[in-house]
């Protein structure tokens, strides 16, 4: 805990007290491991401790958010509302974070974004910015998209971009994406 504490602050003070970080786990730690964690993280002021324990350890998510003073973001391996209602019965989160791919697309990350805002969760789904943009956009709870530009430049046409934290959602019809030419021979999986 001492060393990730101090690779914390190593970002902290690079990227300065005007940017609110996040801290992903990844499952990695127990019920003790994460309170004695953030304990040590506490005064970074952190917007949310991600994935603290193992995804289906619905005691342990509970656990550890009662116990320690960092909002608890989870869901990318939570696939259905009926998992995140478990969460948010529990009060056991403060942000959820459904990944559109892996919850059974739009429809089931709209029920889960919904269901979020009845229990006063924020929603921010898990990467894939280039479609999660449209769930954030059409819920009252969306807060933020992960933003990772793993995409090749050539994969699609005109993808929105992000400038100064900022997306734009497209106004074309559906999720407003399209392949860009020559994509899908040159992706295609032999």
């Amino acid at each position: 805990p001492r060393e990730n504490a101090k690779r914390v602050a190593a970002v902290h003070q690079a990227i300065g007290k005007n940017v609110r970080m996040m801290v992903d786990v990844n499952q990695r730690l127990d019920v003790l491991g994460n309170v004695r964690q953030a304990k040590l993280l506490e005064e970074f002021d952190l917007l949310w401790y991600e994935e603290p324990v193992l995804a289906d350890d619905l005691d342990g998510y509970d656990e550890v958010g009662k116990k320690i003073n960092i909002p608890v973001a989870a869901g990318e391996n939570h696939f259905t509302r009926w998992e995140f209602k478990q969460l948010f019965d529990r009060k056991a989160i403060a942000f959820a974070m459904p990944d559109v791919c892996r919850a059974n697309g739009f429809s089931e990350t709209l029920r889960i974004g919904k269901l979020a805002a009845a229990h006063g969760v924020q929603l921010t789904p898990h990467l894939i910015h280039e479609i999660s943009i449209h769930v954030v956009g059409a819920l009252a709870n969306g807060f933020l998209v992960e933003f990772m530009d793993w995409a090749p430049p050539d994969l699609w046409q005109d993808l929105p971009p992000c400038k100064e934290g900022q997306i734009r959602i497209p106004d074309r019809p559906g999720h407003g994406m399209a392949f860009a030419r020559g994509a899908i021979e040159k992706y295609r999986s032999r």
